[in-house]
């Protein structure tokens, strides 16, 4: 199978495809951080971005989490003292590394300046001017286009990820916007988390896994093990999803060729990238705090299981990452629901990919359900499945091309529109803060209800009825408050005016619509690639 983008009319196509998501995403972007784990990367990038120390950054001094005083003031902070003042942070290298260019561009151009920023004209509200919005505009410009970008490029790559299982561009098509619209793919690509270069790596990743099955090239295994590491290097839970991978494609090599010799030849190709990725972040972590041992670069699973005890059954949990009201996967993206089908489809051509694609699932749902915010607290829907929902949507594509009739096409019209309109109720306002309101505090939003009443809190300040019930639900409630009170949250209207936003969005995406549409006629399919 080669490069489809080798053709003129293929690479014409995808950057139309590109372009049509890139301008939804960024039409749909805040262009600010919603929690604390993006600024502690930010700020690491920042500092890689400009090869400068933080202002306030001592040396011999200052120890991991120096930037946020009024948290960790310096008396009580016992972190490791830093011995790198560029990386002297939590975050993960990779996500840095990637949001770097971003902030750099900014940070010499002056594209966004102080003067676009969200003010206390926009929203009433001083705590969400003063960190929910950041106050530098390089920050502000990194949010508003690093996640669509990463986003629009895993769109193209599991267009070409589908075409590989020998769907037509309709259908590929088809999947492309079900994935990214009505998804939680959607709401998170208005995000600078972790996850959205994560799920680019995994998805190319997978496409040279792709390569390798049909080809039989171990060169481009080896490109999977790299981009496998990259994710690894991006977020550690990465690691969940290398593992079953991993075991996945010796079982396979033994089963299609006993020779050792390809046996071994498999294993080196995929392992040893990963195992240099894990090396990498030793090294980092060395440079960073001179110990390699230290917990910021550890791996993450018996972290994970030490703090997942809970009062919560293990198979409430599992149920609720799936299913419950305030987070399921399949509640926030319905679509989902057509996996059932799509994976029975689905096997009948790709047994064996089938096999994977369902131990993908199996294992983040059984990792993440061992822990005790399982829900990802404020996160919309079950954000850390949001790796494996790719892999829960290819197989609808089997289905598709199956099941013709009219009575199967209309519940997957239904779904992917509740999905879109689900997403969308969170895309137009800043759900994660006005909704639930300020974390500790029981004065407004769904944190207000954790107070018992005995005056102790419940778990993490998240009543359960905001997880099992949909009265309480972040879905009812987001869409209650985004007709009381309406708080519009999308940068470019707030740059542009709300007309000129409007006028924008309506004359630019039916144009690239239009243009995709019509590339997509001359989409040329090689004979190698099915």
């Amino acid at each position: 199978m080669s490069l489809v983008i080798k053709n003129p009319n293929n690479l014409k196509f995808l950057l139309i495809l590109f372009s049509l998501f890139f301008v939804i995403f960024v039409f749909t972007s805040d262009g600010h951080r919603f929690t604390f784990d993006e600024d502690v990367a930010a700020q690491q990038s920042k500092r890689i971005a400009t090869l400068s120390p933080d202002p306030i950054y001592v040396e011999g001094e200052s120890r991991l989490f120096f930037e946020y005083p009024w948290l960790y003031p310096p008396e009580h902070n016992d972190r490791p003292i830093c011995q790198n003042a560029i990386l002297c942070s939590h975050g993960m290298i990779m996500h840095s590394l990637t949001q770097a260019p971003f902030i750099f561009i900014n940070h010499n151009l002056g594209i966004i300046t102080e003067g676009e920023l969200w003010t206390s004209e926009d929203f009433d509200d001083f705590h969400y001017i003063t960190w929910r919005n950041s106050i530098d505009p390089d920050f502000t410009f990194m949010e508003l286009f690093y996640a669509p970008f990463f986003s629009a490029l895993s769109t193209c790559v599991f267009f070409l990820i589908s075409k590989t299982y020998g769907y037509s561009v309709k259908t590929s098509l088809i999947l492309v916007f079900l994935f990214s619209l009505s998804t939680t793919i959607w709401a998170y690509a208005q995000t600078s988390l972790n996850v959205v270069p994560l799920i680019f790596f995994i998805l190319i990743g997978f496409f040279f896994y792709r390569k390798f099955q049909k080809t039989n090239s171990h060169f481009n295994l080896i490109l999977t093990g790299i981009f496998f590491g990259l994710g690894f290097l991006t977020r550690q839970d990465m690691l969940v999803l290398i593992i079953p991978f991993f075991v996945f494609i010796l079982i396979t090599s033994f089963w299609k060729n006993r020779q050792l010799k390809t046996l071994v030849k498999t294993f080196l190709s995929f392992a040893v990238p990963p195992l240099v990725s894990y090396a990498i972040t030793k090294i980092i972590a060395f440079v960073r705090i001179g110990d390699i041992a230290n917990r910021p670069q550890e791996l993450v699973i018996a972290h994970f299981v030490v703090i997942g005890a809970t009062n919560e059954p293990f198979f409430e949990r599992i149920f609720g990452l799936l299913f419950s009201p305030g987070a399921g996967l399949f509640i926030y993206a319905p679509i989902l629901f057509t996996c059932f089908v799509g994976f029975f489809d689905f096997y009948k051509k790709n047994k064996f990919d089938c096999i994977l694609m369902i131990s993908f699932a199996v294992f983040f749902v059984f990792f993440y359900g061992t822990n005790s915010y399982w829900h990802g607290f404020n996160g919309w829907g079950a954000r850390y499945l949001l790796p494996i929902v790719p892999f829960l949507i290819l197989p609808l594509g089997a289905s598709i091309e199956k099941r013709t009739s009219f009575f199967f096409k209309i519940p997957i019209i239904l779904l992917g529109v509740v999905g879109f309109l689900i997403n969308l109720v969170y895309l137009l306002q800043d759900a994660a803060y006005f909704v639930w309101g300020f974390f500790g505090s029981d004065e407004r939003g769904l944190y207000s209800l954790g107070r018992k009443a005995d005056g102790n809190v419940h778990d993490l300040w998240i009543n359960p009825v905001i997880i099992w019930s949909f009265e309480f639900s972040q879905i009812v409630q987001s869409t209650m408050w985004l007709f009381a009170k309406p708080q519009l949250d999308l940068f470019l209207a707030k740059i542009f005016g709300i007309e000129l936003f409007v006028v924008c969005l309506v004359a630019i995406i039916p144009i690239l619509f239009f243009m995709l549409v019509k590339s997509s006629r001359n989409y040329i399919v090689q004979q190698k690639e099915l």
